[in-house]
């Protein structure tokens, strides 16, 4: 499975609600670059793999998982979710007439 990093127009879209969790104070490590851990975050959920093997040009596991954590509990993941729909209901309109939705439930194995 390939991953194609997030292009220039939807990072200008997001970048907005990431402003506010810019470090305030100055000291310590250089900050890493939003979009290289966005990039990160959108990595690992794309391919599925643990966070024990996100590749280091994302960053440490620990601080992309960080962000993960501190954005998901602000909502900065639904705010993104709610401005991607709005602009692809105003480029393609969802098709309101049909939906389908696939799911399965089933119990893990218990070795």
């Amino acid at each position: 499975m390939s991953y194609q990093e997030i292009s220039g127009e939807f990072w200008e879209i997001v970048k907005p609600l990431l402003e506010q969790f810019k470090r305030k104070k100055s000291g310590g490590t250089k900050p890493l670059d939003f979009r290289t851990l966005l990039n990160g975050i959108f990595y690992l959920l794309k391919t599925g793999c643990q966070w024990a093997f996100l590749p280091s040009c994302y960053g440490s596991k620990s601080t992309v998982h960080e962000h993960f954590q501190r954005w998901t509990n602000a909502g900065v993941f639904a705010e993104m979710f709610r401005l991607g729909a709005g602009k692809y209901e105003e480029l393609q309109g969802f098709k309101w007439d049909w939906q389908s939705m696939d799911g399965s439930l089933v119990q893990a194995p218990t070795r």
